[in-house]
């Protein structure tokens, strides 16, 4: 296996390419121009596709079990839908609050050793970005 690329429910692609271009520094690798409902972002290795349905509704971030469950925090932190590793996590951090991204858990050590964060995207989704600490 060389690589992963998590297929996103969103609301809307158009929007939610915006977003991920503005906001968090993706460039768009491929989109259907005449029927823009799917699209192929990166960034520095890190590839994800964004899918928008013919109906409404179905966009689904694992907060929402999370909550409903209870499980962890009843706020639905650490109910991540993508974790991230990347080389420089308080660069990208400030990077990130300059943009005035929504922060759910700012830059700290974590229990199980790594500097990571916690953002929410404009769709739900909770995307956690961490760097392996020596």
């Amino acid at each position: 296996m060389k690589h992963v690329a998590p297929q996103l429910i969103v609301n809307s692609v158009p929007e939610s390419v915006e977003y991920y271009t503005k906001k968090l520094g993706f460039k768009v690798e491929w989109i259907h121009e005449h029927n823009p409902k799917f699209t192929i972002i990166s960034r520095e290795g890190v590839t994800l596709m964004l899918r928008e349905l013919q109906e409404e509704g179905h966009v689904r971030p694992n907060k929402v079990p999370f909550v409903a469950s209870g499980w962890h925090h009843s706020d639905g932190k650490e109910a991540w839908d993508v974790y991230i590793w990347v080389e420089d996590a308080k660069a990208l951090y400030e990077e990130l609050i300059n943009k005035e991204v929504s922060v759910l858990k700012p830059l700290s050590k974590s229990e199980y050793g790594n500097l990571d964060f916690e953002i929410e995207d404009i769709n739900g989704y909770v995307l956690c970005f961490g760097q392996i600490l020596d």
